[in-house]
């Protein structure tokens, strides 16, 4: 039995964003795999109450602030007998100067392949740490092969070191039309008319004012009034993103709901005739997949959940091409054979992820890293 960390602070303090929703499942899942190992859990020192883990998960409060956490960490996996340590955040959190074990999920290199669209202070601790890190981890975890390649030939981390494990979407992804989804929608958010949804995120790399200026576009063609639905807290960026709308005299017509609770996001999901999604980079890229667990089409840029997960099951389009997001825009609204074809096939695509299948994954690769049997 091995005593396995893993820092599952990001799962309070991140919750909502890719890597917290990561760690919450990965953790919760791991827990459920049964007694195997013992997991303790890096947890908020704030007084956060621990959740309803099974029995073999302990808590360890810790702090977040960088230098009693730099003295603090190191020490307690020490004392702890720690055999492994799991830093799930790009392994910003992570230390090599222990007996303890180390593996780093690293999620996507952004700060290196796109700078100009990550905050500065978070680009220059990323840029002087996770080189480092991921150099010195005993193995990687990556989310698709797109991020293993740039891990491998950008940080020159060998690739039998670096392990792809796909993400899934959660279980409150599931289709439910038990609820009169237009009527809520209607009562809770004052939408009443048909829409075209995005959720991802508003920065630059999201490459939402590409999808404003062809919705704007494609609106002239269509048959009937439709409304864009962008929910996500308004950064500067998105900012930029309603000056646009007023710009293009739509500001009526795309709707920023603001900050969405997960169990609201869900029937943002089944309420909409399309989902739009036209990143210009991700590691991985999980909202296409969540719109199609719920059996809404989709249309893409080619990120790597989509190109390695659902090639066939989404229309996909150059980012920077106006014209064809504009021309897929109509397809997918139009087009109801298509329309049932990609839903089909989308709802197909994802079936096998689920994130029990990613936590007996990663067990794998603690069981590698530790020079344990698997099965024992």
């Amino acid at each position: 039995m091995a005593r396995i960390c893993i820092d599952a602070r990001p799962a309070i303090t991140a919750r909502g964003t890719g890597i917290g929703n990561y760690t919450y499942q990965l953790a919760y899942f791991l827990s459920r795999l049964g007694a195997e190992h013992q997991y303790f859990l890096l947890w908020p020192d704030d007084g956060t109450p621990p959740l309803p883990f099974p029995s073999n998960v302990y808590y360890k409060p810790m702090t977040r602030k960088r230098r009693d956490e730099a003295v603090e960490l190191p020490q307690w996996l020490e004392e702890a007998g720690i055999d492994l340590y799991h830093a799930p955040d790009n392994g910003l959190h992570a230390f090599t100067a222990t007996s303890s074990r180390l593996v780093v999920t690293i999620h996507d290199i952004i700060p290196f392949v796109m700078p100009e669209t990550v905050r500065r202070g978070y680009r220059r601790n990323f840029l002087e740490k996770v080189p480092e890190v991921a150099g010195q981890a005993h193995g990687i975890i990556t989310v698709s092969q797109t991020a293993k390649r740039d891990i491998n030939t950008i940080l020159g981390v060998p690739e039998d070191k670096i392990h792809v494990i796909y993400p899934a979407p959660e279980a409150i992804f599931t289709p439910n039309r038990a609820r009169r989804t237009q009527a809520w929608l209607h009562s809770h958010y004052d939408i009443s008319t048909p829409y075209v949804l995005y959720s991802g995120g508003l920065n630059p790399r999201k490459n939402v004012g590409e999808l404003i200026y062809a919705f704007a576009k494609a609106r002239k063609y269509w048959d009937r009034e439709r409304l864009l639905v962008i929910p996500g807290g308004i950064s500067e960026y998105g900012q930029n993103l309603l000056a646009l709308c007023r710009a293009l005299s739509i500001e009526e017509k795309v709707i920023f709901p603001g900050f969405v609770p997960m169990e609201d996001l869900v029937i943002f999901y089944q309420g909409a005739e399309l989902f739009v999604y036209p990143s210009l980079y991700e590691g991985f890229g999980l909202p296409p997949l969540e719109a199609m667990a719920l059996g809404v089409p989709v249309i893409s840029s080619p990120v790597p959940s989509v190109m390695e997960v659902a090639c066939d099951a989404a229309l996909v389009f150059n980012p920077e091409d106006t014209t064809a997001l504009v021309t897929h825009l109509g397809q997918g609204l139009g087009d109801k054979k298509l329309r049932e074809a990609i839903q089909t096939k989308g709802h197909r695509a994802v079936a096998p992820l689920s994130w029990e299948n990613t936590a007996r994954q990663t067990l794998e690769v603690y069981h590698g890293v530790l020079d344990i049997p698997d099965g024992r």
